[in-house]
């Protein structure tokens, strides 16, 4: 019993750190953006490749557009138990992953636009996955 309770501890200490540093935010993909401001368009490129396209703002301005898309299906699933019956009683712990029907798109739309000299004036964003 003793290995069991070990493994079950050392399983949610991988879990908990795993949960601390791939936690994606929509704040540190914004202050990476915020930072580009004032730079030429190329350290973007340089960083994220070709963008996916540009148009002409109204203003005059090009905007460089970089479209970042996937999908996912059911994630992993943990469940705990704790069963009872007339031969005794237990606790138990597991790891499911699901397959099905059930997808979830991914899409960000990042906007840049950019000055005559190619610096960037300003950045926009759109969809539900911009995060770093």
């Amino acid at each position: 019993m003793q290995g069991s309770t070990t493994n079950i501890k050392l399983f949610a200490l991988t879990l908990g750190l795993l949960v601390l540093t791939g936690c994606a935010t929509r704040e540190r993909y914004e202050n990476e953006l915020q930072g580009w401001v004032g730079s030429n368009i190329k350290v973007v490129m340089d960083a994220w490749g070709y963008p996916s396209g540009s148009f002409e703002s109204p203003t005059g301005n090009l905007v460089y557009v970089w479209d970042k898309q996937g999908s996912y299906t059911v994630a992993p699933t943990i469940s705990t138990s704790i069963f009872t019956g007339s031969r005794g009683s237990g606790f138990g712990t597991g790891v499911g992953f699901g397959f099905g029907d059930r997808v979830g798109l991914l899409r960000c739309q990042t906007y840049f636009e950019v000055d005559k000299a190619k610096t960037i004036l300003s950045w926009k964003t759109q969809g539900n996955d911009c995060r770093k």
